[in-house]
């Protein structure tokens, strides 16, 4: 088991581009909205970026990790015949996948430690609220890895399994209110929005900010967190190819 995870971790960082993209993107973005943030004027009607740029960039490492990192290279394990080589194995199908999320699991926490504690730093969060924000974020990325599961698991191609992660995330990301808030957009727009699951994650990470305040009760994001991560968890099992020659 534990040559299978080492196996996986070595898997993840070969790809360098995409490995360190979703590795340093989120602190990145950080850094480029703080710097904004802090040479623009404050006043009435200027955006605060202490509030919304943790939660983005947490957003980012969720869906970087689960997203870009996973879908290409699972497409990319089948396209090798290595998902059908180690699901033979006594191992079985089951560990072999656990073991390829679960270092993926590893990075995002070890991201989220990180900007939990800028948040911190920067008057941004409560340090009583870390547990919920590192809560929130495991969620979050279970949801999302279960996604991930369902575009890696179908599209043959490692290029395009990353090109559809990458877009779902940017689109999912702009999407939930973290970059464009939704009440600057025409109410039906903002309506429509406003039920996307990753919009409750979004609400959950804003919520847990200092000042902040959730648009929807924590039970019912949590509720729709959930209850995504199970319908994609259906899908990927349903629909999952371990040959490249299954339909």
């Amino acid at each position: 088991m534990s040559e299978l995870v080492r196996l996986h971790a070595r898997e993840l960082v070969r790809d360098k581009r995409y490995f360190w993209f979703a590795l340093l993107f989120p602190f990145g973005m950080l850094g480029i909205f703080l710097t904004i943030g802090a040479l623009v004027p404050s006043g009435p009607g200027t955006p605060d970026f202490t509030r919304t740029v943790v939660p983005m960039a947490l957003f980012l490492a969720i869906t970087g990790s689960a997203l870009t990192v996973t879908s290409g290279s699972l497409a990319a394990m089948r396209e090798r015949g290595l998902l059908r080589l180690l699901g033979t194995t006594p191992l079985g199908r089951g560990r072999l996948l656990l073991t390829h999320l679960s270092v993926r699991v590893v990075m995002v926490v070890a991201q989220a430690v990180a900007l939990i504690v800028v948040a911190v730093a920067m008057g941004a969060l409560e340090p009583a609220a870390a547990p919920a924000v590192l809560g929130v974020t495991v969620a979050g990325l279970t949801m999302f890895l279960a996604v991930g599961c369902v575009i890696g698991g179908r599209l043959r191609s490692p290029d395009a399994a990353t090109n559809l992660g990458t877009l779902v995330q940017l689109g999912t990301l702009f999407l939930s209110g973290l970059t464009v808030p939704l009440w600057l957009l025409p109410h039906s727009v903002a309506s429509v929005l406003r039920v996307l699951p990753s919009t409750f994650l979004a609400d959950l990470l804003l919520s847990q900010m200092r000042h902040g305040h959730a648009f929807y009760p924590t039970w019912l994001s949590l509720s729709v967190v959930a209850a995504t991560t199970a319908a994609f968890l259906l899908i990927a099992v349903r629909t999952f190819r371990w040959d490249q020659g299954d339909d």
